[in-house]
């Protein structure tokens, strides 16, 4: 839009102006361009100091950045600051000039009549106008002008809204009311200056406090300041108190301009009120002074419509409300094309071009407020409206659109519609992951035009043009007419082209009645004759073809940047840039998209004009590779040479300077069309290590018929991880084995060996991480003329097992000038279709199976070593030491140098750690243990070992040796035999054998434990002993001494009879100050027992647990292991011991309990002896109520209900005689046990032979009495 005054074009804002803010010179604006501003412009000027300081910057720097003269034109939310639209800020010093009101006084003899036939007089006192006005005789616009871009700027840079001055507030308290008194006088100034330019400006004061100071009286001292100086609090004068952050100005900025926001927008309302009731009135203010002569005229009152229409347009927008200046805009655009005003005007006259260059304004800001309300299709058709109206008007008045300065501004007129949508940032444009995108706008895919409105009618069926498309489609549009402009330019004789200094006078005044200038250069300058300086029509071409291209790539419109960057490079050779040409074709011509679109007739252009590029400039890369691609034709695909040209690529570098070193050019093959095809495949898709393995090279002529033959230096087939490179080198004595009826294909049988490490140490395809050096190295006849084909058949040996994909080929070509290599990647999907066989007609070609390609797996020769293990258990058992025999037979027909490895793997550590049998000695005769050591990781190996030389048929035994973990678990054993023959050293030779071993427990144990009364005394507390008993157990136990029995009950889940040597109890650790011992009871105590699987077997123990101190009341914890030591039923075996959890037991010693006991009677059958023992432990005299319950089931004697009294630390028996009248069952005596002082029921413990329940203990009655 540069084209256009700035004021024109710009969208107005609120204006306000900053003063006394950082040390800036007074008076420092635009205000030289005004007439008469420093003539009878206004001051407001204060005497007062400005307010300077990091803080002043600081707020200075905040206010400058929410300037938003360069803000999106568009009105989403979020774009204001504190809710506002934004402000337009202006920083001066304490100087500020407002633009005067009227206009100088005429002189008198100026005042004279301009036609005879008027009838109007003149008043005495000349009646004064606004300097801009067409009323004013020094005004740019008198007599008849419509508009100036004066008056946009003077409401946008001159004349403020809002007035914002800065004092500093002083807090010294003894200067304060000096202080106080000066800033009111300041305050009352600069109002009196404002109030006496008859501006309605609204004065707002910000008080800033000095630093690291507060006052105390400081809202006394403002509201004193307030009442002198008539101030608003609210949106008139604040006050910045000391040490505020940089966040906190920001929101004290966001403050001030939230609160002057309404009052600036109002001022803008009165002004569009004061312009409305001036048009209202419907007359013609009288001018200051008539025109003086000639046919000049007034301005009609249809051009003072317009400038009214026009007004209220700018103040609408200046207050934001862009569908008021969108429909005052339109009013004024229909207005000034109405016949009595553009239509009126002659197309000679200067005004013409002022009336043209105000519709173009008019329909620019009518652009901008339909994009602002997202009307694009209404924007597009008032922009094509706009040019059809212009080109009728200047083929009937102008001088007629068949002319490049029509041309010119069609260019101009495509370029503003572009840089319209590119400010207005349309969020249906809007590109995901830029800058500006709008707050909210969710992620969507990129669109190259927008919709119709909702407006519109939806059958209404619109053409494309209607439709708003992005920014780069008008920037393209703008370069056809541009190419246009130049051309019509070229088009104008020569003599038309000299300068004026060079042409007669006549000649120049016909020339400006011819050519249209409007916006663009006089025609000496547009199109200057030869030698001479003038406009550059290339340079603005490049330029706006990037700008679209750039528009265009951003949403991935990949075919029209190609097309416009071509465009660009044909300005760049056209104007004799060859090296921009150069570097803009190259990386186009290899990714262009038109090759794989089989668009040949596109490509042989850039081919040309890329290669024209590179030999311009010597570039003999480019220059190469671009010829390799010239030389290739295909079905479809045929590039057209000029004439005599000549075909050997040999000598395409032929006429270039020589460069400083020998080129040397790599060309990949998938991103040019090659003039030599490639295929590659292999014969099988399986082979063996040491075995043939056929594969067949074919390489194809696509030349030109008439270019002379390629000759190529060697052929290199590159595999993955370079595993087996093939490379084939050129002997021209090589002729081929068989030759097909067509002449054109032959068949070369290759003889391929070991290449030296000289041959492959270098190649291209080698890394440094190549872990092979394995290459083989053949020869050939490697020369090809045009619409040849030639098929190597290849036989390698692969020395290693895995997969062999070959990956590329590469075509090596040495000449004389140049080295070239071609890279051609094999992929899947374009390998290979035929196989070449020899027949007796000639060649037959074989169609390959679709498993067969360029990739193939090797395995590993054929192992013939059996691996036994004779006597592996089905089951192994927790703690067991294994013993595994592995048997190795050599079932190969030569002998063997074997060696032997073993693992034993697991999911997670420990794992057992192995040895060799041979390698431990036996300390029990022909007894071998195993190893007892775990390894903290989740493999254990064996190192290798060695057998030694195996012949046919021979075999070897080994044992390993390993002891089980404590826990359940499986391993995975694995036994892998490694060898190689004696007739084959390199080629290694291995098999595995592998199996699962589970490891399972071989018991489970649940156990009982009660209570039992202990035989000896307790100690008294009234009673010392004086016999002296210096053993250690009775110096160091002196407590309670109580008496348990535990019944564990062992369980097999073996799977085989399994014999219990021995059960041990352990005592793991005792804890609460007690000693504890255990002894074995039962039967089972001492001899071994077989174990039948799911069977039984009981054990039982005593533990006897006494307190070391008398006092100690504690409950005490043991902790025990029950050990079971046993072994298989077979001779030889060794014995395991494993051990059992037992749950960790309490004994309680602090509490009072009751011991119930039985014994039949030994003098009277069927009489039971019952005991209850009460024992006391605490240090306190404890009272029980005992009641004994009756019962059907039996008789008893002793006492129905007593109370009994137990000293500290005692305990007492009370017995029972039990007579049943039942046998055979079980019978349940009630005792009722309650503590008198707690009020508590004690539980009756049963001993041994008896039972317990929820009622309490149960005895058994026999039934033979």
């Amino acid at each position: 839009m540069e084209a256009y005054p700035p004021g024109f074009v710009a969208h107005n804002f609120p204006l306000i102006v900053l003063s006394g803010l950082s040390s800036l010179p007074p008076y420092d604006h635009e205000q030289d361009s005004y007439p008469l501003l420093e003539e009878r412009g206004t001051k407001v000027t204060s005497e007062l100091p400005p307010v300077t300081g990091s803080t002043a910057d600081e707020l200075l720097g905040i206010f400058l950045k929410l300037d938003a003269q360069d803000a999106a034109w568009n009105g989403r939310p979020g774009r204001g600051k504190m809710g506002t639209m934004g402000f337009r800020v202006k920083a001066v010093g304490r100087g500020y000039l407002l633009p005067p009101r009227k206009a100088n006084p005429p002189v008198s003899s100026t005042l004279e009549p301009v036609a005879q036939n008027s009838t109007r007089s003149l008043p005495q006192t000349p009646i004064l106008h606004s300097p801009l006005s067409p009323l004013t005789p020094e005004s740019p616009t008198f007599p008849d002008g419509l508009l100036t871009p004066l008056w946009i700027l003077k409401h946008q840079n001159l004349l403020p809204s809002a007035y914002i001055t800065f004092f500093n507030f002083a807090t010294d308290y003894n200067l304060s009311t000096l202080h106080d008194n000066e800033l009111k006088t300041g305050i009352n100034d600069i109002r009196s200056s404002l109030t006496a330019s008859s501006y309605k400006t609204r004065l707002v004061v910000v008080l800033v406090s000095e630093p690291n100071k507060f006052d105390a009286d400081v809202d006394e001292r403002l509201a004193n300041i307030r009442r002198a100086t008539g101030l608003d609090p609210k949106n008139s004068m604040f006050f910045l108190p000391p040490d505020f952050s940089t966040v906190e100005l920001r929101g004290f900025v966001g403050t001030i301009l939230s609160a002057i926001y309404p009052s600036c927008i109002e001022y803008y309302r009165d002004l569009s009120k004061h312009t409305r009731r001036k048009k209202n009135r419907g007359t013609i203010p009288p001018p200051t002074a008539l025109p003086t002569s000639g046919t000049s005229q007034t301005l009609s009152s249809q051009g003072w419509n317009f400038r009214y229409e026009f007004k209220l347009g700018v103040f609408a927008e200046f207050r934001q409300e862009m569908d008021a200046a969108a429909r005052n805009f339109e009013g004024a655009y229909q207005g000034l094309l109405a016949e009595d005003v553009f239509e009126s005007i002659a197309s000679w006259s200067p005004r013409f071009n002022e009336a043209r260059l105000l519709a173009d304004v008019l329909v620019i800001r009518i652009l901008r407020c339909l994009l602002w309300n997202g009307q694009t299709t209404s924007a597009v058709q008032s922009w094509s409206n706009h040019r059809s109206r212009m080109q009728d008007i200047i083929d009937r008045k102008g001088k007629g659109s068949l002319n490049y300065g029509w041309e010119a501004w069609e260019a101009l007129w495509s370029k503003i519609m572009a840089e319209t949508i590119e400010r207005a940032e349309l969020p249906i444009f809007a590109i995901p992951g830029q800058l500006r995108l709008p707050d909210g706008q969710p992620t969507k895919a990129v669109t190259i035009y927008a919709p119709p409105e909702k407006a519109i009618a939806s059958g209404e069926r619109l053409p494309p043009w209607d439709l708003c498309h992005h920014e780069g489609y008008w920037l393209n549009r703008s370069v056809r007419h541009t190419r246009a402009r130049r051309r019509r330019a070229l088009a104008m004789p020569e003599e038309d082209r000299r300068s004026p200094a060079q042409s007669p006078a006549s000649h120049v005044a016909s020339k400006s009645h011819i050519y249209d200038t409007y916006l663009c250069f006089d025609p000496h300058i547009e199109c200057p004759v030869v030698g001479s300086k003038g406009f550059n029509h290339s340079q603005l071409l490049v330029d706006t073809l990037r700008r679209s291209a750039h528009h265009f790539a951003k949403r991935h419109q990949t075919r029209a940047v190609e097309k416009l960057e071509l465009d660009i490079a044909r300005e760049l050779a056209r104007s004799g840039r060859w090296a921009d040409a150069v570097q803009l074709l190259n990386p186009l011509w290899h990714k262009l998209s038109w090759r794989r679109a089989g668009w040949w007739h596109l490509m042989e252009e850039v081919a040309w004009l890329l290669r024209e590029s590179a030999h311009r400039t010597g570039d003999a890369e480019v220059l190469l590779v671009i010829e390799w691609e010239l030389l290739s034709r295909g079905e479809s695909r045929t590039f057209v040479f000029p004439p005599g040209w000549q075909y050997d690529f040999s000598k395409c570098l032929d006429g270039l300077q020589p460069p400083k070193s020998r080129p040397r050019v790599v060309i990949q093959a998938d991103g040019v069309a090659s003039c030599l095809s490639v295929t590659f495949a292999f014969g099988v898709a399986e082979g063996h290590v040491g075995e043939d393995l056929p594969s067949q090279l074919i390489i194809t002529s696509r030349a030109h018929e008439n270019s002379a033959p390629i000759i190529l230096s060697e052929v290199r087939i590159v595999t993955e991880d370079s595993s087996m490179d093939i490379m084939i080198k050129h002997d021209s004595a090589i002729e081929s084995t068989v030759t097909a009826t067509n002449g054109r294909d032959h068949l070369y049988h290759v003889l391929l060996r070991e290449a030296p490490p000289s041959d492959y140490a270098f190649s291209p395809s080698r890394s440094s991480t190549s872990k092979t050096t394995h290459s083989i190295l053949g020869s050939s006849d490697l020369t090809f003329i045009p619409s040849i084909t030639k098929g190597f058949a290849l036989t390698s040996l692969p020395r290693e097992a895995g997969n062999i994909k070959a990956v590329s080929a590469i075509l090596y070509i040495k000449e004389r000038l140049f080295d070239l290599d071609v890279m051609v990647p094999f992929h899947d999907e374009n390998g290979s279709e035929d196989w070449w066989l020899e027949d007796k007609a000639g060649l037959l070609k074989k169609r390959l199976s679709s498993k067969l390609g360029n990739a193939v797996k090797i395995l590993p020769k054929p192992p013939k070593m059996y691996i036994g293990l004779p006597n592996l258990r089905s089951t192994y058992y927790t703690d067991e030491h294994v013993a595994i025999t592995i048997h190795i037979v050599n079932e190969e027909d030569e002998e063997a140098n074997v060696t032997l490895a073993v693992r034993l793997l697991g999911q997670s550590a420990p794992i057992p750690e192995l040895a060799w049998a041979s390698s431990v000695e036996a300390p029990h005769g022909d007894q071998t243990t195993a190893p007892g050591k775990v390894l903290d990781s989740q493999s254990s190996h064996l190192p290798a070992h060695h057998l030694g030389l195996l012949p046919p048929s021979a075999s070897r035994t080994e044992t390993i040796l390993f002891q089980a973990e404590p826990d359940a678990t499986a391993f995975l054993l694995e036994v892998k035999t490694l060898y190689h023959l004696s007739s084959d050293h390199e080629t290694p030779i291995s098999k595995t054998l592998t199996t699962d071993i589970a490891f399972i427990g071989p018991f489970e144990s649940n156990y009982d434990f009660w209570p039992c009364v202990h035989s000896a005394p307790w100690p008294s507390y009234f009673y010392m002993n004086d016999e002296a008993d210096n053993s250690e157990d009775v110096k160091s136990a002196q407590g309670f001494i109580q008496s348990w029995s535990l019944a564990a009950r062992i369980a097999s889940f073996a799977a085989e009879p399994l014999i219990i040597e021995d059960v041990v109890l352990s005592i793991i650790e005792v804890k609460n100050g007690v000693l504890c011992s255990v002894s074995s009871t039962g039967i089972h105590t001492s001899e071994s027992v077989c174990i039948a699987p799911n069977d039984l077997q009981d054990r039982n123990f005593e533990l006897t647990v006494q307190k070391l101190r008398l006092d100690d009341q504690r409950a005490s914890s043991a902790d025990l292991q029950l050990n079971v030591k046993w072994r298989r039923d077979h001779p030889g075996a060794i014995s395991t011991v494993s051990s059992l959890a037992v749950p960790q037991l309490i004994v309680p010693f602090g509490e009072p309990r009751v011991l119930a006991s039985v014994q039949n009677s030994k003098v009277m059958p069927g009489l039971i002896h019952l005991d209850y023992t009460l024992e006391n432990p605490s240090m306190h005299v404890l009272t029980f109520s005992l009641t004994m319950e009756a019962s059907e089931d039996f008789a008893f004697s002793g006492p129905k209900f007593r109370t009994l009294q137990l000293v500290p630390l005692s305990r007492h028996t009370v017995q029972y005689n039990i007579m049943p009248s039942v046998e055979g069952v079980w019978i349940q005596p009630q005792l009722r046990v309650v503590d008198v002082y707690f009020n508590k029921t004690l539980k009756v413990n049963a001993t041994e032979g008896m039972r317990t329940d929820k009622k309490g203990i149960l005895i058994w009655v026999d039934a033979n009495g």
